[in-house]
């Protein structure tokens, strides 16, 4: 007993000085896998379609429990058709945005691509629902070959919402992509040195002795609308994927162990911001 209270009072102490364990040891990559299991076990999500809809309600009921703001943004699509952008806010000027798209193309479940950043985003806003300054969103309509758009309509749509204010104040802006399969995990932008949300990203991961490389890219997720928008943003994502678009992109092919990774960065670069 005595040896129990004496363990109690370690470890107040140690949390009273800042020693205890960072939150990002505690994101678990199972839960981002049952999170990525349940968007893609509604089956294959093109924007516009009821599918997409039937992830984003999922999304929209996370944010509310967790005590976000929530609302929703509608924009339209080349075939006529509607997508939406469900968005979490906490209060006070935005600092922090984190993104994932939903959608996903014809004839596959879209596991890795996209479910798996959709998984991670909804763990790591359980940590961040406390915090001021934070924007969470599940965007609509990411993939252009579903669209014949040459934009990333969500994150466009969002982008295209933010007063040059809000966008001056943000100071991390990513969108996670892809993370449950992959041998190196890159954070990527459009620069040819990595901008301020880069930096950052990839600060916080060697600060937790988890392996992360710059790449430079043309635009392949939903950073590049933001960043052509005025709010300069990374893409975290693990590479490479031969299942990328394929019917074989299926749920049993995420790993925990790439998703867990791709979550402590994340909500330890989010965290590096707000505190």
């Amino acid at each position: 007993m005595r040896r129990l209270a004496i363990g109690v009072s370690l470890a107040c102490a140690l949390a009273a000085v800042g020693g205890s364990a960072p939150a990002s040891a505690s994101i678990s990559g199972v839960a981002a896998k049952q999170w990525a299991a349940k968007i893609a076990r509604i089956g294959a999500r093109p924007a516009g379609g009821a599918n997409e809809r039937r992830a984003r309600e999922i999304v929209r009921r996370r944010f509310d429990t967790l005590g976000y703001a929530v609302r929703t943004q509608v924009f339209g699509l080349p075939n006529g058709g509607r997508s939406r952008n469900v968005i979490g806010r906490t209060p006070g000027p935005i600092r922090v945005i984190i993104v994932a798209h939903i959608d996903g193309v014809h004839g596959t479940r879209a596991a890795n691509d996209n479910a798996s950043g959709v998984g991670v985003l909804l763990t790591v806003a359980r940590y961040l629902a406390e915090e001021d300054g934070v924007l969470v969103a599940a965007l609509g309509a990411e993939e252009r070959m579903v669209t014949g758009s040459s934009w990333h309509l969500g994150s466009r749509r969002l982008t295209s919402s933010l007063t040059p204010t809000q966008k001056a104040g943000v100071r991390l802006a990513l969108s996670i992509d892809m993370v449950g399969v992959g041998t190196t995990l890159n954070i990527r932008g459009l620069e040819a040195r990595p901008n301020r949300s880069a930096r950052i990203l990839l600060a916080a991961a060697r600060r937790l002795g988890i392996r992360a490389s710059y790449l430079r890219d043309t635009g392949q997720s939903d950073h590049d609308d933001l960043t052509r928008g005025g709010v300069p943003a990374a893409w975290i994502e693990w590479r490479w994927d031969r299942c990328w678009h394929r019917p074989c992109d299926t749920i049993s092919r995420l790993k925990a162990y790439r998703l867990r990774p791709a979550g402590r960065v994340v909500l330890a670069a989010a965290r590096d911001v707000l505190n």
